[in-house]
């Protein structure tokens, strides 16, 4: 049976999300108990001057004017012992969901989708903000499929966590998303909304293909952005130039908006039939944190994870701490680029040799199913592993049983996903069923 706690002035209900910096819980408040919330709770408490970043972050979002594409902040602010909390109001689909069911979205629809959120974005830059995790699953649907950009955490100071790089990771944030590090500019935020837009459209990047390392390979990242068959070709290239490899050839949010605004699309439509699904690499089952899991979760204190058997933690050169602090000073400045670095595990053995690495590894790329059986092949190159995942929203669907394997490279384990890969052994072609 689920618990009632309140955080602020939330009460929240249920655990929704847990990763080493937050938890994320559903919620409501006493003023409009029918809105859903969504609460994200530091577990570290803070102080000095920590406190005073937060706070001032904290100033900037809620004096932020009214606009219909922002999710509403609710409440933010330190609880009774001292951690931060932010509560924002929140939807049970997003484009995401959205595009899924329904394939990609006419062209006049993705054109008014970014004049609203691009004009949404740059009322975020103009407080010195910076989101740094726009994408799909991050953009509400609320009633009358009415769109808001939410995911306010992802640069907060002290609630931010790192992320790893995903097709909306633009291309000079690479480098850090793959070290472990948060980064943000205003350029990556237009970057990952033309994405978006793209990825609405039908579009197939070449950066996205088959593997789960294309997304974080800087050089797939310079191929032209190709034409969607059958959209107005200027819709795609005013895209693709939001799109440049080149964060200063990139279009500011106010500019894009206005070029968008004024797009007629009655220009010539690129040859060839429009896809019918959007590409399933641009599409998130799951924002980051996410707004809904597969079952419900006793609220708990948190408590850390047992340390990665065979791994030692490695402090990088700035302490969280300190880095905190200068993140929110470059967003607060206006700074182009902000990042902070986190703690990075360093390897010091094979993820094959221990079957408690080997499970836990595998626990770390799966977001909620439960693994059935694992094994490694190919004297250590892969693994595989039969995971069970929980039905519908609740728990209340159909479960679902999945084959999945990873390419071990070194202590990373890297998703396959293609069974047209020649490299793969016969005992993993095997078990993916490949034709």
């Amino acid at each position: 049976m689920s618990t009632t706690q309140n955080i602020g002035p939330a009460a929240v209900h249920r655990l929704l999300h847990r990763d080493a910096v937050c938890s994320v819980f559903s919620g409501t408040v006493a003023t409009g108990p029918t809105d859903l919330l969504c609460v994200t709770v530091a577990h570290e408490r803070v102080d000095g001057s920590r406190r005073e970043v937060f706070l001032e972050w904290a100033a900037k979002l809620t004096g932020l004017p009214a606009h219909p594409h922002l999710s509403p902040c609710t409440a933010v602010g330190l609880t009774e012992n001292g951690r931060p909390y932010l509560a924002v109001g929140t939807a049970r689909r997003s484009l995401a969901d959205l595009l899924a069911e329904q394939g990609p979205m006419p062209a006049g629809q993705v054109r008014a989708l970014g004049v609203a959120l691009s004009d949404a974005v740059a009322v975020y830059h103009r407080a010195g903000l910076i989101h740094g995790a726009i994408q799909p699953s991050h953009i509400l649907v609320g009633t009358g499929h009415h769109l808001q950009l939410t995911a306010y955490d992802v640069t907060a100071p002290v609630l931010a966590a790192p992320l790893p790089p995903t097709p909306y990771t633009a291309p000079e944030h690479l480098d850090a998303a793959v070290a472990g590090e948060v980064a943000a500019s205003p350029s990556g935020d237009v970057y990952a909304l033309a994405t978006a837009l793209y990825a609405a459209l039908g579009g197939r990047l070449p950066w996205v293909r088959h593997a789960r390392e294309d997304a974080a390979d800087p050089l797939l990242r310079a191929a032209p952005v190709p034409h969607v068959p059958g959209v107005d070709a200027e819709l795609t290239d005013m895209i693709g130039a939001a799109l440049s490899p080149d964060p200063r050839r990139r279009p500011t949010a106010v500019d894009f908006r206005e070029q968008l605004t004024r797009l007629q699309l009655d220009g010539p439509k690129a040859q060839g039939l429009r896809p019918g699904a959007v590409a399933a690499g641009l599409l998130p089952r799951r924002g980051l944190r996410p707004v809904t899991v597969a079952v419900s979760t006793e609220l708990a204190p948190y408590r850390p994870g047992r340390e990665r058997v065979g791994l030692r933690p490695r402090l990088r050169s700035i302490a969280t701490a300190t880095a905190g602090v200068a993140l929110t000073g470059a967003l607060l400045g206006g700074a182009a680029l902000a990042t902070y670095a986190a703690t990075n595990p360093e390897s010091t053995g094979t993820v094959c040799s221990d079957p408690n690495v080997l499970g836990g590894r595998i626990h770390e790329q799966l977001e909620d199913g439960q693994i059935v059986d694992s094994w490694c092949a190919d004297d250590g190159d892969y693994v595989a592993a039969t995971v069970d995942y929980p039905g519908g929203s609740g728990g209340d669907g159909e479960g679902a049983t999945e084959r999945r394997v990873w390419r071990i490279e070194g202590e990373n384990l890297i998703a396959v996903t293609d069974c047209a890969d020649t490299t793969l052994p016969a005992a993993i072609l095997d078990f993916l069923e490949c034709a």
